[in-house]
């Protein structure tokens, strides 16, 4: 993440400004492209497969969230009238807010339909990214309290929630299997992309690292095809050709919702200050004054205005993609302009519903044994954020505060009798109770507990 200079990098062959030939731009652009495929189809397969969609509203989920990514992104090089950072940094559908949307879909009404619950939230997260787009707008003021102590415990609360929900689908689905040998299988295929998800991440190569998630669902899905676990008719099913449809669902609102959710906006949004100070230092470029912060709050504010777009398109929040910060560190190209390139490429997949369908018919189990490695690894880097920071003493109280609150109140939300039922879902959910504890402790502790810790603590 952010903060890492550029000291040990050599000069890049090609700067943020210079434009590559194009055999060079497109090959660094496909690579670029492969780095982040893996992470932008999952994230709203996982969130559709926790709501229990249909297949025409998964598919137009995925579908969508490519295209808007590929538009998201032309936003974020271009710096136009402030908005965007003008680097060599990718937009995709986050992780981060897989847990919270989920969280919030099953706490709004379930009398609703699909269609009545989805537009609920998609009016929420649009109203949650328009107070984000003013905010980015003081971000130096947000830094405050958004500090590595609260990111740090937020993004270990997330990882570890996310991996306890994994868990428990993937027990739902041993459970549901017909025989002990559908169960078996479902194992076996989630073990499988698990061990192979494991040892792309490990190896030497920093390829198979950068492509262990899009490696797992593929090793998983050619296992799955093998056993027949695959059904390839739904794809003759699908339209030729996608177009978005604005508020395909309709738009509303939900305070519970929105209060879940603007917390880890809070959070996205110091996660992308971290990346796009990375993207400067390996394009080369200074990561401190006003250009510096310039880059930054258009980043952030490009962030923001890209989730908004994604909500009325009907997809899911945005936010920059810090693998293609090792994607510049291993080619040495850190031109804006290959940025154009993958963009131009994300918004060709999204235009095409086939792409989604492929991923789409994976059966759950590849979905989720590639998936629980991931947000393990959300997890330990919600810890290596602790660990990196360095924090005082103080500091230490702000995210043990934010860890314990997140448990404490996670738990005690349901065991407690008489709890209003808005509030018992709000208190609920560990990420945004456990980030609202520990931003509130950032603002209120005094400063004088930040004196330096004995050695050895």
């Amino acid at each position: 993440m952010g903060g890492s200079g550029g000291g040990d990098w050599q000069v890049p062959l090609y700067g943020w400004r210079d434009v590559p030939p194009w055999p060079t731009a497109l090959l660094a652009g496909f690579q670029h492209l492969l780095a982040v495929f893996g992470g932008i189809v999952t994230a709203p397969l996982i969130i559709a497969a926790g709501m229990g969609l249909s297949v025409a509203d998964t598919n137009y989920l995925v579908t969508s969230a490519l295209l808007v990514s590929g538009i998201a992104t032309m936003i974020q090089i271009s710096s136009w009238r402030g908005f965007g950072s003008g680097l060599l940094s990718i937009q995709g559908t986050s992780f981060t807010f897989i847990g919270a949307i989920l969280f919030a879909w099953h706490a709004l009404p379930a009398e609703q339909s699909d269609g009545e619950r989805l537009g609920t939230l998609f009016g929420t997260i649009a109203v949650a990214a328009l107070v984000s787009l003013l905010l980015a707008g003081h971000l130096h003021r947000l830094a405050r309290v958004i500090t590595p102590a609260v990111t740090g415990a937020t993004v270990v609360l997330l990882g570890a929630t996310l991996v306890l929900s994994t868990g428990r689908n993937l027990y739902r689905v041993f459970q549901q299997a017909g025989s002990s040998a559908e169960a078996l299988e479902a194992l076996l295929l989630a073990a499988a992309v698990l061990v192979v998800t494991l040892l792309l991440a490990l190896w030497r190569n920093p390829w198979c690292r950068m492509c262990a998630i899009l490696g797992g669902l593929g090793a998983g899905a050619l296992l799955a095809l093998a056993l027949g676990k695959i059904d390839t008719a739904p794809l003759g099913q699908l339209d030729w050709f996608f177009l978005p449809e604005p508020l395909r669902y309709g738009l509303g609102f939900d305070w519970t919702a929105f209060l879940v959710i603007m917390p880890i906006f809070l959070v996205t949004a110091m996660e992308s200050v971290g990346d796009l100070t990375a993207t400067q230092a390996l394009s080369r470029l200074p990561t401190s004054g006003p250009a510096y912060w310039a880059r930054v709050r258009g980043g952030v504010m490009a962030d923001a205005f890209n989730s908004l777009l994604a909500a009325l398109l009907a997809t899911f929040p945005n936010t920059t993609f810090s693998q293609n910060n090792g994607v510049i560190r291993l080619t040495g190209i850190a031109s804006r302009h290959i940025g154009f390139i993958v963009a131009g490429m994300l918004v060709l997949l999204g235009a095409l519903p086939l792409v989604a369908g492929v991923f789409q018919i994976i059966p759950p189990p590849v979905i989720y044994g590639a998936t629980l490695l991931m947000f393990a690894m959300i997890a330990l880097t919600g810890f290596n954020i602790l660990r990196s920071a360095e924090l005082s003493r103080r500091g230490w109280w702000v995210a043990g505060g934010g860890l314990l609150g997140g448990l404490v109140f996670g738990t005690a939300a349901w065991l407690a009798d008489g709890l209003p039922d808005q509030l018992r879902l709000l208190l609920g959910f560990p990420v945004s109770s456990g980030a609202l504890c520990a931003i509130v402790l950032e603002w209120l502790l005094p400063e004088r507990l930040g004196e330096p810790q004995p050695a050895g603590l």
